[in-house]
């Protein structure tokens, strides 16, 4: 929970000017007054959650101190009580031992250092020319002179809703890498990146074994859960595995979670979760986030700027929508609680619906990055350079540039890869408000995954069983999938996922533009309509007009991503140029 700052303040520079726009930045965020830390040749200002309190920050004799924000956990406590291996250990021997997503600012002897969790999924971003360490993307920006945005940025950013690798949508704004080390001293900042350990091959253990080991890996995690001084845990329930899969470990665990599911009561997914809950006899909590009062386009101004402050600057969904998702965010971790979210569940199922054989970058770019129409794009864009821009990024990520990547290396890149930008983008916003929990992309849960046999994965047999040998009774109710949990998958799954594994992905990239044949509605429904873009972006989109062809465009969920980085371009003024 909770965010920080960093700045350095060499003896030949003011760092007021930067100090105050970080300050303001985070006072717009909605954070209230931190606490401050000067040391020599820095100051770090670290702040309490959003929904108030005391920053998690521990002083120690002679300046030294601790301070944690995100969720750290272990089975010394959360927070702060965890982090403290961190002070009392050497880092090199912590280890597993500290699970969660978080960053953690140690000085000792010293010394001043930032650790991030080994999966990456705390969301840490810099700027080495100034001198700045910041959780948040939005009052980082504000601090920097000028920021450029890329077109390979815009276009993943509108194509897939997130920006991959550890780029951002500026160029003078960097993500801290996975499981980085961020040494502070008075000459500047140093990144220490460590070898990722990439998949490489399948286990050769037996699968009765290999679930085995999957069902003691996440106990590990939901038995330091269950250990947690909180008020309540929080957690979804749809008509997936995911979800299931959480609430069985959580009941195998003796915990009773508050679960709640997103929709309509007309919705599958809804009357799917209610039917547990009713046979199970727990209460279920049925959150609509369309049933929310009407804002009008006059008040839409505001509604749109609390937006844009809740998802840090740019998110998946953008700004032009009602403002439930902030309200959600708060409420579920409101009182001492811990929310969980089942994002990176597909890592025990074949997620990329691939065969089992080698794939070069560009054939899974084709396949999972492909959701753009080049007929949608000005002469501006460059497809060929999107694509190599990405490639970039996995080779980067890898530590490779062989031609072909083995069938598991694709399985490790689902959440080295995509989790990594997308669930932690997530993650790290709602951990702002309070305790989160990701418990599928912990580091030794992934990799473990990473190395299952395709054989086991396929068709969700493998979860499924994962879901029978954690709570049987809930196996045993019907899924979104039309079938229940309760044995293998029917013929009729097999065969329907089969339609997509043989599929090449050469295919597949066609896939997107063949989906969305159809023209641009008259007008956009909902808070895209035109009173409400006029009402938040006068004028339109006129930036990013050079890059897309607004008048074709046809996806609802790209259009709004267009026009809520028009808006983002807008929010830091003169100061932002473009490279189109």
């Amino acid at each position: 929970m909770g965010g920080f700052f960093l700045l350095l303040s060499p003896p030949d520079r003011d760092p007021t000017p930067q100090r105050t726009l970080l300050q303001e930045g985070f006072a717009e965020l909605g954070f209230g007054s931190p606490e401050i830390v000067e040391a020599d040749g820095y100051f770090l200002a670290a702040y309490p959650s959003l929904l108030g309190g005391a920053p998690a920050l521990k002083r120690y004799r002679d300046g030294d101190f601790l301070f944690t924000c995100g969720t750290c956990l272990s089975e010394r406590g959360i927070g702060i009580a965890a982090a403290s291996a961190f002070y009392d250990c050497r880092p090199s021997l912590v280890g597993d031992e500290i699970m969660g997503h978080y960053a953690a600012v140690i000085r000792k002897n010293g010394r001043t250092s930032i650790k991030l969790d080994r999966f990456g999924g705390y969301q840490l971003f810099y700027s080495l020319e100034a001198g700045i360490v910041c959780s948040s993307f939005y009052a980082i920006c504000l601090a920097l002179k000028s920021l450029t945005l890329s077109q390979q940025s815009a276009c993943e950013y509108v194509f897939n809703g997130v920006v991959s690798g550890n780029d951002t949508l500026f160029r003078e704004v960097a993500l801290a890498p996975i499981a980085a080390t961020i040494r502070v001293s008075p000459t500047g900042l140093e990144i220490e990146r460590p070898k990722l350990a990439v998949t490489r091959r399948f286990t050769k253990e037996s699968r009765a074994a290999s679930l085995d080991r999957s069902i003691a890996l996440l106990d590990r995690y939901f038995a330091a859960v269950a250990r947690q001084p909180v008020a309540r845990i929080n957690c979804a329930l749809s008509g997936g595995y995911d979800s299931r899969l959480i609430l069985a470990c959580l009941r195998r665990h003796g915990i009773t979670p508050c679960v709640y599911v997103y929709g309509g009561a007309a919705e599958k997914d809804v009357r799917l979760a209610a039917a547990i809950a009713d046979c199970e006899g727990f209460h279920l909590d049925i959150i609509d986030k369309a049933d929310q009062p009407i804002v009008s386009p006059a008040n839409f101004v505001d509604t749109a700027h609390r937006n844009f402050l809740a998802c840090d600057g740019y998110g998946y969904g953008g700004i032009f929508q009602n403002n439930a998702e902030i309200d959600e965010s708060a409420r579920r971790v409101h009182g001492n609680a811990i929310a969980f979210n089942g994002g990176g569940g597909e890592i025990f199922r074949n997620f990329f619906y691939l065969t089992d054989r080698e794939y070069s970058i560009r054939e899974f770019l084709w396949s999972f990055y492909s959701r753009f129409d080049p007929a949608l794009c000005t002469p501006v864009f460059d497809s060929a350079g999107y694509y190599h821009g990405l490639e970039r990024k996995v080779a980067e990520l890898v530590g490779s540039d062989e031609p072909r990547l083995p069938r598991p290396t694709i399985e490790w890149l689902y959440h080295a890869f995509r989790c990594r930008s997308w669930d932690g983008k997530v993650d790290s916003v709602a951990a702002r408000y309070g305790f989160t929990a990701m418990p599928y992309l912990e580091r030794s849960i992934t990799e473990h995954a990473s190395a299952l046999p395709l054989a086991w994965k396929n068709h969700g047999a493998y979860e499924a069983e994962l879901i029978r040998r954690a709570d049987p009774r809930l196996a045993a109710y019907r899924s979104i999938y039309g079938h229940d949990f309760s044995g293998p998958p029917p013929l009729s799954r097999r065969v329907g996922d089969y339609m997509t594994y043989l599929r090449p992905p050469w295919l597949r990239r066609y896939t997107y533009r063949v989906r969305h044949l159809r023209p641009q509605p008259a007008d956009w429904p909902g808070y895209l309509a035109a009173p409400y873009r006029e009402s938040a972006l006068p004028g339109g989109a006129t930036i990013l007009g050079r890059l897309f062809r607004l008048q074709r465009i046809a996806d609802a969920a790209q259009f709004a991503r267009i026009l809520s980085l028009e808006y983002a371009l807008r929010q830091f003024g003169s100061r932002v140029g473009v490279e189109f």
